[in-house]
């Protein structure tokens, strides 16, 4: 007799044992799936959030103020030396969305102007593989940059580069 009672003790400890396992694992996965499954619900709920912000946002067109005949000096770098080769002379389009950024650029001009002859002397607009060449669109984030670093982050769209003329010397 005292056969079967360690026999029942012993099968009745192992399936209270194989059943808080069980428990444990199913309590460990849960876990686990809410945390993964609330960060991507949370994530959406932002997503979605800030996309309909955009959509209600209105589509406002750009504006362009111009500025000409800025002048990109052509060096050529020759024994560790810089040669000075030539000009372009670029005009650009300064691009803004809204009226009052539009102000803000043309109360700016001279001050614009100033930055963007700053910016070029101290940057290299030319192409890599054609240093005679200006790079268009080296120029035009460069020109943006300083742009938005005197006015402001974001009041300036876009910089286009709309005419590049080589003066040579």
């Amino acid at each position: 007799m005292a056969d079967k009672d360690e026999i029942g003790t012993e099968g009745s400890s192992a399936k209270v044992l194989l059943v808080l396992g069980l428990l444990g694992g199913l309590a460990i996965g849960g876990g686990v799936s809410y945390f993964l499954f609330q960060d991507g619900s949370s994530n959406d709920a932002e997503t979605d959030q800030s996309s309909s912000e955009r959509k209600n946002e209105p589509k406002v067109p750009l504006q362009s103020v111009r500025f000409d005949r800025l002048t990109v000096p052509i060096t050529s770098d020759v024994g560790g030396r810089s040669r000075f080769i030539g000009n372009f002379f670029i005009n650009i389009d300064v691009r803004v969305r809204g009226n009052d950024n539009l102000i803000a650029v043309r109360r700016s001009e001279p001050q614009l102007k100033h930055a963007f002859i700053s910016a070029i002397s101290k940057n290299s607009l030319m192409r890599e593989d054609a240093p005679q060449q200006l790079d268009m669109e080296k120029t035009a984030m460069v020109l943006k940059d300083k742009a938005n670093s005197v006015l402001g982050d974001d009041v300036v769209a876009d910089v286009n580069v709309i005419e590049a003329m080589r003066i040579p010397n």
